[in-house]
């Protein structure tokens, strides 16, 4: 198990801000998502409201918890990561299941096409994930690289005398 992270207050300021961000993100989605799915199926049983509550629930649930899957990657603690994986996956399927169980027998093409795009924003999900793990392992390597430097620049001045 790797040493706890210890981040600096811009650093602490700037997750938070990120990951508020990503909350307001994913409540707008969900509304839009909302309008999106009653076109859509609306016509074959679905009920809006109990959608728009599913999905504003989950989208409160992921607004809480990809941000701390993300950090947990990025800072190396991979077990707690899983653990906000996989209730962030429970959060990003559920509000689809229900258009499958509340809605009346949806044409097979339309259920291909549906699965399909739960499929496509997996997978979309996945990589943004990844990017923005991959992007902030990054930072935190440059930020350890420039205090290891500027910790060295230091030394050398204490030990000049200077």
């Amino acid at each position: 198990m790797s040493e706890p992270a210890v981040h600096s207050d811009a650093t602490l300021r700037r997750r938070r801000r990120l990951s508020l961000t990503w909350a307001a993100v994913v409540v707008i989605w969900s509304l839009v998502r909302a309008i999106i799915v009653w076109a859509a199926v609306g016509d074959y049983g679905l009920n809006p409201w109990i959608y728009l509550v599913i999905d504003l629930c989950s989208a409160s649930v992921d607004a809480f918890t990809t941000p701390r899957m993300v950090l947990r990657f990025i800072d190396d603690h991979f077990r707690k990561a899983a653990g906000w994986a996989l209730v962030s996956l429970g959060a990003f399927i559920v509000p689809d299941i229900y258009i499958f169980v509340g809605s009346r027998t949806l044409p097979k093409k339309l259920v291909v096409i549906i699965v399909a795009i739960i499929a496509l924003t997996l997978v979309l999900a996945v990589v943004g994930v990844a990017r923005k793990v991959r992007h902030g392992r990054k930072l935190r390597a440059e930020l350890v690289i420039h205090s290891v430097g500027a910790s060295a620049a230091s030394a050398d001045v204490v030990e000049s005398g200077s």
